[in-house]
């Protein structure tokens, strides 16, 4: 037995609060988390929004959810107006001394750097830690925000007030969990004063049971006959989802078989932009859009497809982790082609998953989709490669362990 396990054992009833605005669902990292705690012998009460008519009360994997019913309109107003009128911290900190009145809770997981202020006062009263979970380097994200940099939104979101918040919100958390080791040394040489040994390594890593318990079934990609590339998230420019529109223009110019397959919502404030850039004559009938699917049938996509992107603009935001498509796509055995955003480019270099083309080069990343196109023992090489990573470190077990040692090392030392 290893010492994980042991210590796991001993701390059966300690309970996390998990904060995220958002729900449940909305984000596949929090439930991941979740589930890799309680499984790892912690209680885990997720408290967070129901914009439908989701129970207030629910028991899911045996995780306890607790739902504030509410608007998703007015909950975008509230948090757009923060920097100038506070009036979704004081929300939430009400909501949580209530939801948190009578319930032993020994810590609080809040989710996102703008949820930090309102935990910590809470944890105040209560006298327990919090951990704050960013999911992305915040600051440099919403620089990327149309919305928050149109008039007049900008006026009252003010953006730019998030770099100088970044340092007193990050100061408020007794541990930190980041996306990747990039981030991690981010943070620490931009704030010394935070401890290395506070932040802890918690990529976007999925459940691999889970994962690969969905069945696998025929879609209408046509696999045999199409040689079909496969990106899956939101639509967006700075998500390069055009560099590959454009990548698929010059490809077709020698070759006909090529298919891009966009599976995800597109940004609402891009919407026009998009609609025109896959309707145009060269690449109409080589361009296939899905807008929604259930994750269940993403492993049937990622099957049907021959090559997976993550071509993502490099900046400071997307240098901060790497996104959850890109380990569902090794877990399916898939090889890749990832922009050279820190994270993602070190994890297919040295895993030997894929190829890294120039961000925002459509003429790169045309050139690597050719070169995988002619060598399918590469191919089959870097899907291979990508699986077994996953299987054996890039997974919820894993970094679960991982975050469970992290929480019974501070639970100890702050009882």
């Amino acid at each position: 037995m290893d010492y994980a396990t042991e210590q796991n054992r001993t701390n059966t009833l300690a309970t996390i609060a998990m904060v995220v605005d958002n729900e449940f669902y909305g984000d596949i990292r929090v439930y991941n988390e979740a589930r890799a705690l309680t499984k790892n012998g912690f209680n885990v009460k997720i408290f967070c929004f129901s914009f439908g008519k989701q129970p207030l009360h629910q028991k899911i994997d045996g995780i306890e959810v607790h739902r504030i019913r509410f608007s998703r309109k007015l909950k975008n107003i509230l948090f757009g107006i923060v920097n100038t009128i506070p009036l979704y911290y004081w929300f939430w900190e009400y909501q949580l001394k209530k939801l948190l009145q009578g319930i032993d809770v020994d810590a609080i997981h809040a989710h996102d750097l703008y949820m930090a202020k309102p935990a910590r006062r809470v944890a105040n009263r209560l006298k327990i830690p919090m951990i704050l979970d960013l999911h992305e380097n915040y600051p440099e994200a919403v620089k990327s925000y149309r919305w928050a940099n149109k008039s007049p939104y900008k006026l009252l979101a003010k953006p730019s007030k998030w770099a100088k918040l970044e340092k007193k919100y990050l100061q408020m958390a007794d541990g930190l969990v980041v996306l990747s080791e990039n981030f991690a040394h981010h943070i620490n040489a931009k704030y010394p004063n935070i401890s290395r040994d506070s932040i802890w390594i918690y990529p976007n890593v999925p459940d691999v049971d889970e994962m690969l318990s969905y069945e696998i079934k025929k879609t209408e990609l046509n696999a045999r006959d199409n040689f079909n590339l496969l990106y899956f998230g939101g639509i967006s420019e700075r998500r390069g989802v055009y560099t590959c529109i454009r990548a698929i223009e010059q490809l077709l110019e020698k070759h006909n078989n090529f298919k891009l397959v966009l599976i995800g919502p597109v940004d609402g404030h891009e919407k026009d932009e998009f609609y025109k850039s896959i309707s145009r004559a060269g690449v109409k009938k080589s361009i296939v859009h899905i807008p929604w699917i259930d994750i269940s049938e993403l492993p049937s996509y990622i099957n049907d497809c021959h090559i997976c992107l993550s071509p993502i603009f490099k900046n400071d935001q997307h240098d901060s982790g790497v996104a959850n498509k890109v380990f569902q796509y090794m877990l399916l055995g898939k090889p890749l082609i990832v922009s050279n955003c820190t994270p993602q480019a070190q994890i297919v270099t040295e895993g030997e998953c894929g190829l890294v083309f120039e961000s925002d080069n459509a003429q790169d990343l045309a050139n690597k989709i050719l070169q995988l196109h002619n060598d399918i023992r590469l191919r089959n090489k870097f899907g291979e490669n990508g699986e077994k990573l996953v299987k054996t470190q890039f997974n919820s077990f894993f970094y679960g362990q991982k975050l469970a040692n992290h929480y019974n090392q501070i639970l100890t030392r702050t009882k």
